[in-house]
């Protein structure tokens, strides 16, 4: 879908296969059961996971490790799962940083937090890290808290929309996207590069999409919306659109259907217990919304991953 970086990206991705290997190259020994509620997005030297409908199993797993550096992108200081330590200057993410082999878990709670993890191979990272310091990374024993501007966002969705469409060249472009991610990571780390002058209208709709995939089970009004975008409801719509390329409303859907279909492909949940989750006011309009959207029912579609 059209906009921010080209691509508001709904589609929860699976993983499996070489693909699985590359990840376990990241995270360390994962399976795929445990990624089951994840987004998953892998390249050689980097990889983006983001819990969709759920915790990720190997991130609640008791002082468990990565062979890789992993920074946690929080998309509001709120729904920071960390004390915050910083103070977080207007159009910049929180980000939480911990070097490879250091022992942490994130607690569960009753509602699963939403957030972007960045893991960047060991290797790789520590070579670029001594383009701007002969000094190792200090953060061997704990999280470190600091800020990224939001101009990295487009080079997180451009990695995931690439990562999902495989066109010709893809592999070389992932390349090429974990470099910068990286470089726009340690800049900030370092306090090198300040970040502002994002364009607003854009940065609001994308955390109003942000603001979806939490709330997606929850009632949400095209009124709430804008007034979290700090917009009048016909200006919204319009500045929606023209970022995504769909209504809010039809946006929604659509993102539910994608929450849908992951739970559903997890085989943990019946189709009553799904469609509450996501947000439908009955099976019904559950079941003719997805079949509308995908050409088939969902309990059909379950039993495929069933059979598979």
């Amino acid at each position: 879908m059209k906009g921010l970086s080209g691509v508001f990206s709904i589609k929860a991705a699976g993983i499996r296969g070489q693909d699985l290997i590359l990840a376990q190259h990241l995270i360390g020994d994962v399976t795929e059961n445990d990624l089951m509620y994840v987004e998953c997005y892998v390249s050689k030297n980097m990889g983006i996971f983001i819990p969709s409908v759920g915790f990720c199993q190997y991130a609640i797993t008791p002082a468990h490790t990565h062979p890789s550096y992993s920074f946690i992108l929080f998309y509001s200081k709120e729904q920071s799962f960390f004390e915050n330590n910083i103070d977080l200057p207007d159009e910049h993410y929180l980000v939480a940083t911990i070097a490879p082999g250091v022992p942490h878990e994130e607690k569960p709670s009753d509602n699963f937090t939403r957030y972007i993890a960045i893991l960047i191979d060991k290797d790789y990272f520590e070579r670029i890290y001594k383009e701007y310091s002969l000094e190792n990374p200090n953060y061997n024993s704990e999280w470190k808290q600091f800020a990224v501007g939001y101009e990295v966002m487009p080079y997180i969705k451009k990695f995931m929309s690439e990562y999902q469409n495989r066109f010709t060249g893809y592999e070389s472009i992932l390349e090429h996207l974990s470099g910068i991610i990286c470089h726009t990571l340690i800049r900030s780390l370092l306090e090198i590069q300040k970040e502002s002058g994002f364009a607003t209208e854009r940065i609001e709709i994308e955390n109003i999409i942000e603001y979806m995939h939490q709330h997606f089970g929850e009632k949400i009004t095209i009124k709430k919306l804008a007034k979290r975008a700090s917009m009048s409801e016909s200006h919204f719509i319009r500045v929606f659109k023209k970022e995504t390329g769909l209504s809010p409303m039809d946006y929604l859907i659509a993102l539910r259907i994608e929450k849908a279909k992951k739970l559903l492909r997890a085989g943990t949940k019946n189709i009553t217990e799904i469609s509450l989750l996501c947000g439908f006011n009955s099976v019904s309009h559950f079941s003719s919304s997805f079949s509308k959207s995908e050409g088939i029912s969902p309990s059909k579609y379950q039993n495929m991953y069933r059979e598979s």
